[in-house]
C-alpha cells in the first residue's frame, strides 16, 4: 500500500537524477546497490510518459482556450443594457454593452472595436472618440517620456493588467487614430500618431526592438506630403523602406492613397504545460491578393493599377525587430517553472528516499524522504499558487495584411471598386473615401466587416476594476448626448 501512495505522481526523469544524487550521497555502501536497480526502474517511466505528452502536444492543432468567467451580476447586465439603448446606432449596441460590463480592465480593447466599426460605418465623430480614449490607456504606459516609463514599471508588477496589447495592436490603434485625424484634415496631428505607431512596433512589455513596421514611417510621409512637405515625406519614405524592402517601388508624392485590409491577423493562444508561451496560430482563409482599385467593376476608370503588401500583420505579431520568435513566455511562468522544478525534485527525494528505506531498512533514506516530501508540498504550493496561463485577449477585428497602392491622378467616386484575386478567382471590395482635400485623398476598405467578427470577442468579463463605478460614469458623460 505505502508503494502505491508514492507512485501517484512521477517526477521529471532530470528531477529523478538530481533526487538520487542526493539520495545516493546519503546512503551507506550496501545500500547503494539495492537502491541502483530500483533508481533504474523509476528513470524509465518518466522518460517514456514525457515522450507520449510531446507527442501528443505535436500532434494537436493549436486552438484558442479562454479562462473560465464568472457570470455578470444581474444588476451590471440590466445598467450595461439601460446604457447600450440609449446608443443611436442598434448595430454598435452590443460593442457598448461590452464596454460597460468589463469596465476598466478592457477598456482599451473594447475602444477599439468601437473605433473600428465607427470607422467602418463611416461615423468619423465615434471613431475619434473610442480610438482617443484606447491610445490615451496605451500611451499611460508606453508612450516615450519618463512618467510612461515609470507608470509601466507599476503596471508590469501588477498581477491583474489592463489590457494594453501586443507591440503590433498598439501599433494599429495609433494607425486608426491616425486616419481619423487625416479624415478631419489634420495631417499634421495625422503624421504625429503615425511616428507614435512606428514608435509603439518597438516597445514590449520588457525589452524594446529595432522598428520594422514600413506602414507607419510611410504614412507619416504621405500625411506630411497632404501638409505641404515634400522634403520630409521622401525622408520618411527611405525610413519605410529601411523596415521594409516592400516601399522601395511605392510613391510617397502622389495625390491618391488606396488601403484595403484582408484577411485576419492571427489569434493568440496559450502553450506549453501550464498554457503560460503566448504564441500565434494563422486562421484557415483563403489568401487574397489587392490588383487595382477603379470607378467599376469591369476594370474601368481605375484610380490605383497595382498594389503591394504594405504590411503584413501575422509578421509583426511573430517578430520582434524582424527577428522571428516562438512565442512570449510571462514572466510568472518562468517563476513557476522553478518553483515546479524544486517541488518535483523535492518530492523526487521524498518518494525515492521512502521507497528506499521500505527496501533496505536505512533509517537515514526514511528521514531524508520524509524532510524531501514536506519540502515538495511547500514548493509544489508556490507553483500552484503562481497564475501562468497566457493573457490571449486580443483584438480580433485586425487583418491579415494591409494592401497599399497610390495614384496619380484624383477621382471624383466616393467609393472604388478594389479588385481581390483570391486562389484564381476574381471579387471585389468597396474602398470608401475618407480624405479629399485639394492635394490629398485617401481610399479605405476591408475584406470582413468589424462587426461581423463580434462574436469571436471572446466570453463576457464582468469588470472588477477598482476604477470600475467611475468609469461607468464618465463613459455615461462621453458617449450619451
Amino acid at each position: 500500500m505505502m508503494k502505491h501512495s508514492f507512485f501517484r505522481t512521477r517526477p521529471a526523469s532530470g528531477s529523478v537524477a538530481a533526487a538520487a544524487a542526493l539520495l545516493v550521497a546519503a546512503l551507506s555502501g550496501p545500500a547503494h546497490a539495492q537502491f541502483g536497480g530500483l533508481f533504474q526502474s523509476l528513470m524509465q517511466a518518466p522518460r517514456q510518459q514525457a515522450q507520449q505528452q510531446a507527442a501528443a502536444q505535436a500532434s494537436q492543432k493549436p486552438a484558442k482556450r479562454w479562462a473560465p468567467t464568472a457570470p455578470v451580476p444581474p444588476d451590471v447586465l440590466a445598467a450595461a443594457a439601460e446604457f447600450a439603448e440609449k446608443m443611436p446606432s442598434a448595430e454598435l449596441r452590443p460593442l457598448f454593452q461590452r464596454l460597460y460590463i468589463e469596465g476598466e480592465r478592457n477598456a482599451t480593447l473594447n475602444f477599439q472595436r468601437i473605433g473600428m466599426a465607427a470607422l467602418a460605418a463611416g461615423d468619423i465623430e465615434l471613431a475619434e472618440k473610442a480610438f482617443d480614449a484606447a491610445v490615451t490607456r496605451i500611451d499611460l504606459i508606453y508612450a516615450d517620456n519618463p512618467e510612461a516609463q515609470k507608470a509601466k514599471s507599476l503596471w508590469t508588477a501588477e498581477k491583474i493588467k489592463d489590457y494594453k496589447g501586443e507591440p503590433y495592436e498598439r501599433a494599429m490603434a495609433h494607425f486608426y487614430r491616425g486616419l481619423v485625424y487625416a479624415a478631419k484634415g489634420d495631417f499634421q496631428n495625422a503624421r504625429a500618431l503615425f511616428k507614435q505607431a512606428d514608435y509603439q512596433d518597438t516597445v514590449a512589455e520588457a525589452e524594446q526592438y529595432a522598428g520594422d513596421f514600413g506602414l507607419m514611417p510611410y504614412m507619416a510621409g504621405w500625411a506630411s506630403y497632404c501638409d505641404g512637405n515634400t522634403g520630409m515625406a521622401k525622408d520618411f519614405l527611405q525610413q519605410a523602406i529601411k523596415g521594409d524592402s516592400n516601399y522601395s517601388t511605392v510613391q510617397v508624392d502622389q495625390p491618391v492613397l488606396v488601403l484595403f485590409e484582408s484577411g485576419r491577423s492571427p489569434f493568440k493562444y496559450g502553450s506549453g504545460k501550464s498554457g503560460e508561451v503566448l504564441k500565434w496560430q494563422p486562421h484557415e482563409m483563403p489568401v487574397q491578393t489587392a490588383k487595382m482599385a477603379c470607378t467599376s467593376t469591369s476594370g474601368t476608370g481605375c484610380a490605383v493599377n497595382s498594389f503591394v503588401m504594405g504590411a503584413d500583420l501575422g509578421f509583426q505579431a511573430t517578430t520582434r525587430g524582424g527577428r522571428p520568435i516562438d512565442g512570449v513566455l510571462n514572466g510568472k511562468a518562468s517563476f513557476k517553472e522553478g518553483a515546479q522544478g524544486v517541488a518535483t525534485v523535492a518530492s523526487a527525494v521524498g518518494d525515492i528516499g521512502m521507497l528506499a528505506a521500505a527496501s533496505t531498512g536505512n533509517r537515514d533514506a526514511a528521514g531524508l524522504g520524509m524532510l524531501g516530501m514536506f519540502a515538495g508540498l511547500i514548493a509544489q504550493g508556490v507553483a500552484n499558487a503562481t497564475q501562468a496561463q497566457a493573457d490571449v485577449r486580443e483584438w480580433e477585428q485586425l487583418p491579415a495584411t494591409v494592401w497599399l497602392g497610390t495614384g496619380a491622378q484624383k477621382t471624383s467616386a466616393s467609393t472604388l471598386n478594389v479588385a481581390l484575386d483570391t486562389e484564381g478567382s476574381v471579387s471585389h471590395g468597396a474602398a470608401t473615401r475618407l480624405v479629399n482635400t485639394p492635394s490629398c485623398q485617401l481610399y479605405w476598405g476591408r475584406s470582413l466587416a468589424p462587426l461581423s467578427l463580434l462574436g469571436e470577442a471572446g466570453p463576457l468579463e464582468p469588470g472588477a476594476h477598482p476604477r470600475d463605478p467611475v468609469f461607468r460614469k464618465e463613459i455615461e458623460a462621453a458617449f450619451v448626448s
